[in-house]
């Protein structure tokens, strides 16, 4: 007989929702408080009373045990009768609460009378919900007798509902581990070097153990990791996958390759994760009832959302908005509650690794055996970074104390103690710059704290009030500062930017280690796998890998002479000498694409040195199709310039784009839709401070601050980067144009 365990409250919040999505705060201290809250009312009770009652009931249905256990807050041991009490705390006004009542509190009670009612064979149970306003420790209680049989009613129509989700859940593992041992490679062969990375997926989630794979473009590796992963799911080896990339095009072709396997028959639950603010209905509006209808009734409309959308198994962001639209429910939410249900969540890095952004019904407290699949995983280091940092500004206290000093006089008090420090500060400190410090700023800290607490406090509230969202995004911006400053350590530096009368102060990671080896340790096996993992010590490294980490090179699929890389000698791309050289960029990008009709991509180290070329080839080249890549598109924007490297065209189309940017990996243009790209100048990222904190931090650790902080994200033609590339490349010098025409003249009659 199958057994489940499960708490009342747990129950009750599994089944019994109703009602509006609330953007209600809930401060970090609230648990503490209302804890301290019950605990003083209980120790006010009379000698008679019993606190934090025990009680486990274990019922059988259909071919199951639930086992479910809980603590009464407390009883009341009357001559009368037994009277069972649940302590609440809330901000809530009570006459709101009596006009309202919170279907969750007296479902939970009600289970807890009849539990008790049963062990006591009583006729009737006499009840108390009892509500301690946080603050003022003003009580309300509300009375109500319920009769026996009213009460095993509703407790087995829960325990019924529960079963329901149970055997549902049940009957689809089974239809899905049958499809997954009958599911064979979606493709003929497997490409040269396909299976054998296949095989060390398998190998590593078989064995526990992380595995860095380095796989050429074309290997098919999205495909040789996702399918001996669902392989060792369908083996109960691991109970569910995580395909973790970097950006939108990587989660697209993890879906592409999902859809494949179950064109092959594969009943396979795959959900992708869409950011708020990109798959939102009503922007700007508030994720409550008042100021969304997609909010509002959102409880009441879920559960048949839900049975809809579970009708698919690639629960896509189309389909995942297209059953919230029908369903009038937020497109988000209704995300977050699929993902209970599937068996792989494709999603940024950030929902599993960031400190403030995680999902926390996964990873708060892991309970199952996880996979991780890595995509593009080299973006991992400065993503991490990123993620581990803080930076707060002077100027946002300045934008929220415009508001803030005659609505909130004590709160712009706290704020305006913040600021004269900061003022202080960079006062202290004649003209633009920027330094960097070993320690924190003591003193700023209890300033960022106080104001902090009062901010929560006020939050808490949950008054509206048009800078409410002002007020909000700064408690966040400070809490996080308050949070990372408690993991600072010597992997860490204090940045200070100064600009005009402003003052950046960032918590800056420099190393994510060790804060990345504190998440995986709870992962059972992480397969880490890109194109470009080079050198593998590292990655190894910077990704705090553990000893066993397994490591796996493979070469091109593709025949040598399939592919040509040259590299144009004597033409300086120093910033510099950026201008006078231009011109012979130009030309030299011209006759690069004069040898064969086709698309190519022509990559720049920045957007100005993009456009100075352009305007060089654009006048030389009037006739020539130049799509261009501009800052901050968008993402119809982004697939509108995709789709135009169609192979219909019929004459030569350039993109002139960014290296590091949106197009410079992770798309997908197969077949012939692109003939040849142009890298100008090197992938190096451009220096800053922040980025020469990296190269000092490594120098000392590792003897390679360099590298770390310079090489390894990026490649040259020097001989000391020249050992970076890979074995097949077997890259061709050029001193000129017409060495150039020549060598591509026989490449594409021969290639």
């Amino acid at each position: 007989m199958k057994l489940f365990k499960i708490s009342v409250r747990e129950l009750v919040e599994f089944l019994f929702r109703g009602g509006d999505l609330s953007s209600t705060f809930f401060s970090s201290g609230r648990s503490v408080a209302g804890t301290r809250a019950h605990q003083h009312l209980q120790k006010s009770r009379p000698e008679s009373y019993d606190p934090e009652v025990t009680i486990l009931h274990t019922v059988q249905v259909r071919g199951c045990s639930i086992e479910i256990g809980g603590r009464i807050d407390g009883i009341f041991r009357l001559p009368d009768g037994d009277i069972l009490e649940e302590i609440k705390s809330t901000t809530r006004d009570f006459v709101a609460i009596e006009k309202q009542p919170n279907p969750h509190h007296w479902a939970q009670l009600k289970i807890y009378a009849y539990m008790h009612a049963e062990v006591h064979d009583l006729k009737q149970v006499e009840t108390c919900l009892t509500y301690v306003r946080l603050g003022s420790n003003t009580v309300m209680e509300i009375r109500r007798k319920f009769e026996f049989e009213a009460l095993k009613l509703f407790f087995d129509e829960l325990v019924s509902r529960f079963v329901d989700r149970a055997d549902a859940r049940r009957q689809w593992q089974d239809i899905r581990d049958t499809s997954i041992g009958e599911l064979e490679f979606p493709f003929p062969i497997y490409r040269k070097g396909q299976r054998q990375m296949a095989v060390g997926v398998f190998r590593a989630i078989r064995e526990n153990h992380q595995l860095l794979v380095q796989a050429p473009t074309g290997i098919g590796k999205t495909m040789a990791a996702v399918f001996p992963a669902i392989k060792a799911l369908g083996e109960n080896r691991v109970n569910r996958i995580f395909y973790l990339a970097a950006r939108s095009t990587g989660k697209q072709v993890a879906e592409e390759a999902f859809a494949a396997l179950q064109h092959r028959g594969l009943r396979f639950r795959c959900l992708t994760l869409t950011a708020k603010e990109k798959i939102c209905f009503k922007p700007g509006a508030a994720c409550n009832g008042d100021e969304c209808e997609f909010a509002r009734g959102y409880y009441d409309r879920i559960e048949t959302a839900l049975e809809y959308a579970l009708r698919n198994d690639l629960l896509n962001r189309h389909l995942v908005e297209t059953m919230a639209w029908q369903h009038r429910v937020c497109p988000f939410e209704l995300s977050l509650d699929l993902s209970l249900y599937a068996d792989c969540i494709i999603c940024d890095y950030n929902y599993a690794l960031d400190p403030q952004a995680y999902l926390r019904r996964f990873f708060q407290i892991v309970v199952e055996d996880y996979l991780f699949l890595v995509d593009e995983a080299h973006n991992l280091v400065d993503r991490a970074r990123e993620m581990f940092s803080a930076r707060i500004s002077r100027q946002q206290f300045l934008d929220a104390g415009k508001t803030l000093e005659s609505k909130l006089p004590p709160l712009y008090r706290c704020l305006e103690k913040v600021d004269m420090w900061m003022a202080d500060f960079r006062n202290s400190h004649t003209g633009d710059g920027f330094f960097s410090a070993n320690e924190l700023p003591d003193d700023f800290l209890p300033l960022l704290r106080q104001f902090a607490k009062e901010s929560e406090a006020w939050l808490s509230l949950n008054t509206r009030a048009p800078f409410r969202e002002a007020v909000l995004d700064l408690y966040f911006a400070s809490t996080k500062f308050l949070k990372v400053s408690e993991m600072f350590n010597e992997q860490y530096a204090v940045c200070y930017d100064f600009s005009d009368q402003d003052l950046t102060v960032n918590l800056f990671c420099i190393d994510p280690s060790r804060h990345l080896q504190e998440k995986m340790r709870q992962i059972r096996c992480i397969v880490y796998f890109s194109a470009t993992l080079t050198p593998m010590d590292y990655f190894r490294d910077i990704f705090g890998c553990e000893a066993s980490a397994q490591e796996l090179i493979l070469r091109s699929p593709f025949p040598g002479n399939n592919f040509l890389l040259t590299i144009a000698g004597g033409i300086s791309t120093f910033f510099k000498q950026r201008e006078q050289t231009k011109a012979i960029i130009s030309d030299t990008i011209a006759v690069f694409v004069s040898r064969k009709k086709g698309n190519y991509l022509i990559f720049f180290p920045s957007y100005d040195y993009l456009m100075k070329v352009y305007d060089v080839f654009s006048n030389d080249n009037p006739y020539t199709d130049i799509v261009l890549q501009s800052p901050g598109m968008s993402e119809h924007e982004r697939e509108d310039f995709i789709r135009q490297f169609s192979e219909e065209n019929t004459a030569t189309r350039l993109g002139f784009a960014v290296l590091g940017g949106v197009f410079g990996e992770g798309i997908d243009l197969v077949g012939d839709r692109l003939a040849g790209a142009v890298v100008v100048s090197v992938g190096m990222p451009p220096p800053t401070p922040e980025r020469e904190l990296i190269r000092e931090y490594f120098g000392l650790s590792r003897n390679a601050g360099w590298e770390f902080a310079y090489v390894f994200p990026g490649c040259y033609t020097k001989t000391q980067y020249r050992s970076m590339f890979l074995a097949e490349w077997q890259p061709v010098y050029v001193d000129g144009k017409k060495t150039l025409e020549r060598v591509l003249q026989n490449f594409w009659q021969t290639g």
